[in-house]
């Protein structure tokens, strides 16, 4: 009796048979309670994700706002870093765009989740449970980052990696035809998870190719050649078409202890800190226990590939082309891969049911728990989101952040929480705001700050001004009335998160439109009311 069929008749009944609809059924609980968070809040704490809205939503109205059309710019689509707003603009008319945002968020928790399943199932040659650890796995930094192109490239990633193995077994020609679509489909994603999927294919290939020594070096250059090929039609549509490819390389290294150990250690940075630690610890025993038992092993090559992954996060540079932690965000992709590659080895029903069932603990227990933080963080959005409300339309806001920006320590991102370094950007969604700091910029997106007042690309800061120190503070509402008084704009709005109305210095032209516990909403006041004798910032004290 095969392994495969000892499992099945020792479980003869259930979500534990090792059949690809059993497991495929079992993915999708793990899936719906991890995605719990999404369930119970209307604004995902997730840091670039407004961003990501405001762009959209600019993009589908350009033509019937005027302060859109008057102050961006549709640009082209061929970029390594616009299949999220692909995805968004397709969903949009149908649901409207923030329940488009959340329908693709529970779309990047699936492509994770059963990317992995696919993938160990596809190198190993049979389901098995043991790579739906990454259910575990799927909030995690780069998510609550918000790069959401990015992360629809890593959930592309490991579903090409697994078209590329089984379709290896079936037909050349085929595997071939869909290795060129997926590079095409993971550039539009982003460019490094093109370079992941790229890397993946080369260690595959030279496995294969290694394994099969010793062949003539012929057919094994041609092997590798057509493999190589597969990548040609997007790079060549990219050289030829895409504005990113003038984008100036600018690599910036840091090679640290912590900037190169920390992206696996703060790997599954929520904000919940004992939660994450806990998680990531559990996972890491649950695969040095099933190793240990000899049940399940490593598949060769996808643990290969998850090493080549990690030897990147050590080497690769900090930044370049204008995208940040270029190397850290690799740690997850690496984690996925090593998920994958556990394969069984000898029959393990009962081992099986116990991982089965503290998964869904495990899962279930951290969706509940992050469920619970959202709904908190949910509420510091619901009081900045009515202020927003109180802007005319077509406003111009000027945001500004009083806490620090976060890199986090070894264990977590941030703690001022929610993050409000993009709120501003609903504003952009509720009121036709022109938010001037969204990612709207030239080579990077498929849309463009290009303000007919060129004065106000000075305030386009990204990715929000700081307003840490009164003098900060000043110094950046000064700014904004330079601009004012040189472009004759009119209505122009500040708001200055984690500093209340009774924060802000003396003497400045402006004036409170609303006041929250955590932020301040001020309108610039224009020159005409500047009259001799008037107490401004007594209008602000006494709003707050």
């Amino acid at each position: 009796m095969t392994d495969q069929a000892h499992e099945a008749g020792s479980c003869p009944h259930g979500i534990f048979r090792p059949t690809g609809g059993a497991l495929a059924m079992f993915a999708f609980v793990l899936i719906a309670l991890a995605a719990l968070p999404l369930l119970v809040t209307d604004t995902p704490p997730i840091f670039d994700y407004p961003s990501h809205l405001a762009r959209v939503h600019i993009l589908a109205h350009l033509d019937r706002v005027p302060a859109f059309s008057a102050n961006f710019t549709a640009d082209s689509l061929l970029l390594p870093n616009v299949l999220s707003d692909l995805v968004l603009l397709a969903l949009v008319p149908v649901l409207g765009i923030e329940p488009a945002g959340k329908v693709l968020l529970c779309l990047l928790l699936v492509l994770t989740v059963t990317g992995t399943l696919a993938l160990s199932s596809a190198a190993t040659g049979r389901p098995s449970v043991w790579p739906l650890l990454a259910a575990a796995l799927v909030w995690n930094e780069v998510m609550l980052w918000g790069f959401l192109n990015y992360m629809l490239g890593v959930g592309l990633l490991l579903w090409g990696l697994a078209a590329w193995l089984y379709l290896g077994r079936l037909s050349r020609v085929g595997q071939l035809a869909a290795g060129a679509v997926f590079a095409l489909v993971l550039l539009l994603a982003h460019m490094v998870a093109f370079g992941l999927f790229a890397v993946g294919i080369a260690a595959l290939e030279l496995g294969h190719v290694w394994k099969g020594r010793p062949r003539a070096v012929r057919p094994a250059a041609r092997r590798l050649a057509a493999s190589a090929g597969i990548f040609v039609p997007a790079l060549a549509l990219y050289l030829a078409a895409s504005p990113a490819n003038g984008l100036p390389l600018d690599l910036r290294f840091d090679f640290t202890a912590w900037q190169k150990l920390s992206p696996f250690t703060r790997l599954l940075s929520t904000g919940n800190t004992i939660l994450d630690t806990a998680t990531l610890a559990a996972a890491c025993a649950a695969i040095l226990v099933l190793l240990a038992s000899r049940r399940v092993t490593l598949h060769r090559g996808l643990g290969g590939v998850a090493a080549i992954y990690a030897l990147m996060v050590m080497t690769l540079p900090y930044s370049a082309m204008g995208s940040f932690f270029l190397d850290s965000r690799i740690a997850l992709p690496a984690a996925l891969l090593l998920v994958a590659a556990l394969a069984p080895a000898r029959p393990a029903p009962r081992m099986a049911v116990i991982f089965a069932l503290g998964l869904v603990l495990v899962v279930g227990g951290r969706g509940a728990l992050m469920a619970q933080d959202w709904v908190r963080q949910d509420r510091g959005f619901s009081a900045v989101r009515q202020s927003l409300d109180r802007l005319p339309p077509g406003a111009i806001l000027v945001p500004a952040e009083a806490a620090p920006f976060e890199l986090g320590d070894w264990f977590t991102t941030r703690s001022v929480h929610p993050a409000h370094e993009h709120t501003a950007a609903y504003a952009a969604l509720q009121r036709n705001s022109v938010v001037v700091n969204i990612f709207a910029r030239e080579g990077q997106n498929p849309l463009v700050f290009t303000p007919a007042d060129e004065a106000l690309l000075d305030l386009a800061v990204n990715p929000v001004a700081r307003a840490e120190t009164a003098e900060q503070l000043t110094a950046l509402v000064d700014r904004v009335d330079g601009v004012m008084k040189r472009s004759g704009a009119t209505r122009i709005y500040i708001i200055a998160f984690n500093r209340g109305c009774a924060g802000w210095p003396d003497g400045l032209p402006v004036d409170a439109v609303d006041c929250g516990a955590g932020h301040a909403l001020m309108r610039l006041l224009s020159p005409e009311e500047r009259e001799p004798g008037t107490e401004e910032i007594e209008t602000v004290r006494s709003s707050s």
